[in-house]
């Protein structure tokens, strides 16, 4: 198996917010910026705390109604499933499965430095297809 690592696919330069923010800013953000996601940090030191999908603000929008004054620490998820950089892509892709996510924040050193998707990672085949039979073809010849 090649072990390509997360680093390799992941996007950097992750949009976060702290836990106090309004869902309707965050409604907001996910519009303006075309978002699917906001990784959720504590405002002091930065740490992550959690993640609020569209997913997210859909269902608050459906129990609650109220955007406006709602806190996305009310209804983001936590703990978040996160993964190393150094990680294979292979791990990314069990990992999403096994807790039924699309996003993985990235975390090396206990510092958020990417997220990889789903989309990341499907992206990331055709390069992956072209390795392999790269390699498959240089091992026949030995």
């Amino acid at each position: 198996m090649i072990d390509i690592p997360v680093s390799n696919v992941m996007a950097r330069g992750v949009e976060t917010i702290t836990g106090e923010v309004t869902a309707a800013r965050v409604a907001r953000q996910f519009a303006e910026k075309r978002l699917g996601s906001l990784v959720v940090v504590e405002p002091d030191t930065g740490r992550l705390i959690g993640i609020v999908t569209e997913s997210d603000v859909i269902r608050q929008v459906a129990t609650n109604g109220d955007l406006d004054t709602v806190a996305v620490s009310t209804f983001m998820s936590a703990p978040v499933v996160t993964i190393a950089g150094s990680e294979p892509i292979h791990v990314a892709a069990d990992r999403m499965k096994q807790h039924s996510i699309r996003r993985l924040p990235v975390v090396d050193d206990g510092q958020l430095v990417g997220i990889v998707t789903t989309t990341n990672l499907t992206h990331y085949l055709p390069k992956l297809r072209n390795t392999i039979l790269r390699q498959r073809g240089s091992n026949q010849a030995l």
